[in-house]
């Protein structure tokens, strides 16, 4: 983390998959920094796992590597499942995103991805009965700027695989609105 000036937002960086940031970067027309909302979950992942600077400086991450996420100035209480009490997260101080925290961030981020590329291919393959998955892939691929050096087809195809058998085991599942 740089040095902040006063019109530039306080900001983390976490690390991401290569394709999860090709995505971002998508979504986010070009840039690496998201501005979460302080109603999401985004936010409140953030916030949750905010801490002070650690004595010990860890490096810093390759921008090529990581998505940035601005953190609002606040000083209103958060509520800490770690120490089930209520803290006071002063962003000015607590400006440091601990390594649990970068993990469920980078998950959170990827279940988004996942969320997205589901809906897409759901919504792609139903539209148009003579489209195959690969060609589905290769198109969500190409909308988002996802390079396939960054991403396989394997890994997303497997995805794909294993959500369509999910969803058509829930399907058969006793009590479902569907049988």
């Amino acid at each position: 983390m740089g040095l902040k000036r006063d019109n530039e937002p306080m900001i983390v960086a976490v690390r991401v998959h290569p394709a999860l940031r090709e995505y971002l970067l998508c979504v986010n027309n070009g840039t690496a920094t998201i501005y979460p909302d302080r109603g999401t979950r985004l936010w409140g992942l953030v916030s949750m796992h905010l801490s002070v600077q650690p004595a010990v400086s860890t490096p810093m991450a390759d921008p090529e590597t990581c998505i940035n996420i601005a953190i609002f100035n606040s000083h209103a209480p958060t509520w800490c499942m770690d120490k089930k009490r209520t803290i006071y997260q002063d962003t000015l101080f607590r400006n440091h995103l601990t390594p649990k925290g970068q993990r469920a961030v980078a998950r959170h981020l990827m279940d988004d991805f996942k969320q997205t590329f589901r809906a897409y291919m759901t919504g792609a393959l139903s539209n148009n009965e003579q489209l195959n998955i690969t060609d589905a892939i290769d198109e969500f691929c190409s909308d988002y700027g996802i390079t396939t050096e960054q991403l396989t087809y394997d890994m997303l195809r497997k995805d794909w695989y294993r959500f369509r058998m999910k969803s058509q085991d829930g399907d058969k599942a006793p009590g479902s609105w569907q049988k």
